[in-house]
């Protein structure tokens, strides 16, 4: 008979005091639970600023049209007289009513961008310190 080895022998032997990290399904469970929160306030924030984006929009475009039948009114009825000066100057009002209308709406879907950001950014960072916990390599 002959004396066949193991080749794997010392592989074996090699590895067999070798630590590996434990895994902690619970942990994990709970992390992932953690991260679709966060998911869900990310996505309520966004939610709710094209919600207040669509509501301010509609605002606006009903007192456009209001101040628009205003003066459609203004001049059928012959209460104006063509005046220069005060065409420009009621274009001039118009246009910052506008910039202003769009730097509130800027300002609006600007808010709910970072409160997302804020909601994920801040559950990344504890999800890393969970996971270091999961695998004890903190």
């Amino acid at each position: 008979m002959s004396n066949v080895t193991n080749p794997f022998a010392d592989f074996t032997k090699a590895f067999a005091d070798a630590k590996m990290p434990s895994f902690d399904m619970e942990g994990f469970a709970a992390m992932q639970k953690k991260n679709l929160e966060a998911m869900t306030v990310a996505n309520q924030a966004v939610v709710d600023g094209v919600r207040a984006i669509f509501e301010r929009q509609v605002q606006i475009a009903q007192q456009s049209v209001e101040e628009a039948q205003v003066a459609v009114k203004s001049v059928t009825e012959g209460k104006t007289e063509f005046d220069a000066d005060a065409q420009m100057t009621q274009a001039k009002a118009a246009m910052e009513t506008a910039a202003a209308n769009l730097r509130e709406l800027s300002e609006i879907a600007s808010k709910s961008q970072h409160e997302a950001y804020d909601a994920l950014n801040k559950r990344f960072l504890e999800a890393v310190e969970e996971a270091k916990q999961a695998f004890k390599l903190g």
